[in-house]
């Protein structure tokens, strides 16, 4: 994970369903919802690591 001296926000629209969605999941899982969003972001770029080794 980054470190959290440096980390930086973004605000990105949402529909409503996935953002209802997003809350109702993070809540039964028992986090907050900035963190659930982050994970899903750490995996994707995970995920997609490919593209930034092309860079490379």
């Amino acid at each position: 994970m980054a470190d959290k001296s440096v980390e930086k926000k973004v605000n990105i629209p949402l529909s409503e369903d996935a953002h209802t969605k997003a809350k109702i999941i993070s809540t039964l899982k028992k986090i907050k919802l900035k963190d659930y969003l982050q994970k899903i972001v750490e995996e994707a770029i995970k995920k997609d690591e490919e593209v930034l080794k092309r860079l490379r």
